[in-house]
């Protein structure tokens, strides 16, 4: 019985491994085939157009790196994971495939350093959320790249 469950335990194991790497490779592709090669489509529009037809669900924002003391942040683009911070940062070191949607905007966006403290629009701790979705998708994509595949 033992050996039973150890042999299902293993079989389990290797399973969810290989769902974990099919994943991967299909979240890549369908940016590639179905993001990146219509990317014209969404070009001159706001955000929201991507983001009501993407049909995989977008994790986390990583876009931003503070240095100093600036009261507003300027950006041109965001980036949107598709993988929850640990496993990103494990995919990383592990030299994985690790897809990135890379959304460049028209016109350069102020941010106020306020919007991302904690509790506010962008808190950086809670990770992708209806807010963000709202604050990002208003501003008109110029461009759209996946980054992180071979």
């Amino acid at each position: 019985m033992k050996t039973l469950l150890l042999l299902f335990g293993i079989y389990f194991l290797c399973v969810i491994k290989i769902n974990a790497q099919n994943s991967t490779l299909d979240t890549s592709a369908y940016l590639k085939d179905s993001i990146v090669v219509v990317k014209q489509k969404y070009i001159g529009m706001p955000l929201n157009k991507l983001f009501s037809d993407l049909k995989i669900l977008i994790v986390d924002n990583n876009e931003f790196a503070f240095i100093g003391s600036t009261d507003t942040f300027y950006t041109k683009s965001i980036k949107l994971n598709f993988f929850y911070l640990e496993e990103f940062y494990e995919r990383i070191l592990n030299k994985r495939i690790t897809p990135i949607l890379e959304i460049k905007f028209n016109d350069t966006i102020a941010i106020p350093r306020s919007y991302f403290n904690k509790g506010e629009m962008l808190d950086y701790y809670t990770g992708w959320n209806k807010y963000k979705r709202n604050f990002w998708g208003k501003f008109i994509v110029a461009d759209i790249r996946v980054s992180g595949i071979k």
